[in-house]
C-alpha cells in the first residue's frame, strides 16, 4: 500500500490498530495460558519444593554439626555431589538504627579527620574493610561511628546430575 494522501495515512493507522489490538488479543490469551500453566506447575510441585527444602536444611545442620570436617577445605566430595560453605565477601553496614549515614559521616570526619570519606560524602566502604583487614580498624572503633562490618558464611551444595542419571540408568537396566 502506497500512501499518496493524509487520508491514506489515516487508512494506514487504522490497518495498524487493527494488527495491534490482534496482537494484543493473542498476547492476553497466552498470557492467560502461561498463568494457568504456572499454576498447575506449582501446584504441581508444591509438596516436592517443601520436601527438598526440608532436606536441605536438614543437609544443612549436618554439616554444621559436622563444621570441622571442612575446616581444611570449604567443600565436602560426595558421591552425588558435594556439600560446604562459602563466604560472602564482607560488607559495611550501618551498626542500628540509631546511627544514620549522615551521622556515621559526621563522626567519622570527627574521629578519623574524614579518612574513610570519599569526595562525594559518601562513607569509603573500601577503605574501612581494607583498614578493617589489617586489623587497623577495630569492632570498637566502628561501633564508635555507627558501623560494623558483617561478613556471612552461607551453605552451598552442588549435587552432580551426571553421575545420579548414570545411576538411574543403570538401576533401570538391572531391573530388567
Amino acid at each position: 500500500m502506497k500512501i499518496a494522501s493524509f487520508e491514506d495515512a489515516n487508512q494506514t493507522l487504522a490497518e495498524i490498530a487493527k494488527r495491534e489490538a490482534f496482537i494484543a488479543r493473542k498476547e492476553a490469551e497466552m498470557n492467560e495460558k502461561i498463568n494457568k500453566l504456572k499454576e498447575k506447575f506449582e501446584e504441581a510441585t508444591k509438596q516436592t519444593k517443601t520436601e527438598r527444602d526440608m532436606l536441605v536444611k536438614e543437609l544443612e545442620a549436618f554439616a554444621m554439626l559436622n563444621k570441622s570436617a571442612f575446616a581444611k577445605h570449604r567443600n565436602v566430595k560426595l558421591t552425588w555431589g558435594e556439600i560446604g560453605f562459602r563466604t560472602t565477601p564482607p560488607k559495611v553496614h550501618q551498626l542500628n538504627r540509631k546511627y544514620s549515614v549522615k551521622t556515621s559521616i559526621e563522626l567519622i570526619k570527627k574521629i578519623f579527620s574524614g579518612k574513610y570519606i570519599r569526595t562525594k560524602e559518601e562513607i569509603d566502604k573500601e577503605h574501612i574493610l581494607a583498614d578493617y583487614a589489617s586489623e587497623e580498624l577495630t569492632d570498637d572503633k566502628l561501633a564508635a561511628i555507627g558501623l560494623k562490618v558483617d561478613q556471612e558464611e552461607k551453605f552451598t551444595y552442588k549435587i552432580d546430575w551426571e553421575k545420579l542419571e548414570n545411576e538411574v540408568k543403570v538401576k533401570a537396566k538391572s531391573q530388567k
